[in-house]
């Protein structure tokens, strides 16, 4: 097994056993990503990764610089550099609030406009989407003045496009034919 596949595989079963401490206390998610931020930060990951560091050294700089913590993310702290392995903290928070969205049945939908489109469409396309899919929808917008216009949705691995530079595209290539 590759380490990156062990060490998702270490981040995930932390975060399922997180998952379920999160839906008793909430506050702790919010720990959590102040923990994974801190962690997450240039130095403090490079301290984390490096073995010349004893894991009391690691502790102390993960629990001073991410502030108040509740006695279960101060555990989870001490239990994850005790194991040599709070360089993944970022990983299992992003992975608990993969966990949480998923028991929410929500989803995250990247939509690509070419210019900015006002909230009322913006809610109508929510809904919509919502209605299509069955779940929560969280949108995601960018632009981009290369479609022209119309739009580009992508949830999960499928991909909606309703860009007029596609449709053009596809005018062409049938002229073409």
């Amino acid at each position: 097994m590759s380490n990156c596949a062990n060490t998702a595989q270490v981040s995930r079963r932390y975060a399922r056993a997180l998952f379920e401490l999160v839906q008793e206390d909430a506050a702790l998610n919010d720990d959590l990503t102040a923990l994974a931020a801190t962690a997450s930060a240039d130095e403090v990951a490079e301290l984390l990764s490096s073995p010349e560091y004893p894991a009391e050294v690691k502790q102390a700089v993960l629990l001073k610089a991410a502030g108040k913590l509740s006695k279960q993310a101060k555990r989870l702290v001490e239990m994850l550099c005790e194991r040599n392995k709070s360089e993944l903290l970022p990983e299992i928070q992003q992975m608990l609030e993969e966990m949480i969205r998923q028991a929410e049945s929500e989803v995250d939908a990247d939509v690509i406009v070419a210019t900015e489109i006002d909230a009322s469409l913006k809610q109508k396309l929510a809904a919509a989407l919502e209605t299509s899919i069955g779940k929560k929808v969280r949108l995601n917008y960018e632009t981009d003045k290369d479609i022209l216009g119309g739009m580009i949705i992508n949830i999960g691995d499928r991909k909606i496009d309703y860009s007029l530079r596609t449709k053009l595209n596809g005018l062409r290539r049938a002229l073409a034919s």
